[in-house]
């Protein structure tokens, strides 16, 4: 089988324009989209954390336990 590239053609080129002719277009679109799709649901998420209210009773502590611990560090300062 007859190589068709010619050798001293290539010789002339670095390593990384090597790299960029031979690299696969359809290949890079497609991780650029799953990447998207990553930090997209990375930030959904972290944006639902934060809208996400917290109250003491769902953590298991009481209003009076919430008030107690409340007066006793203002008794403190």
């Amino acid at each position: 089988m007859k190589n068709l590239t010619n050798p001293t053609a290539e010789r002339g080129q670095s390593p990384y324009q090597l790299l960029v002719q031979s690299e696969e277009k359809e290949r890079s679109f497609l991780e650029t989209l799953i990447y998207l799709c990553l930090v997209g649901a990375v930030v959904t998420s972290i944006w639902q954390f934060t809208q996400q209210p917290v109250s003491f009773t769902q953590l298991g502590v009481t209003s009076a336990a919430q008030t107690l611990a409340l007066e006793s560090s203002a008794a403190r300062s």
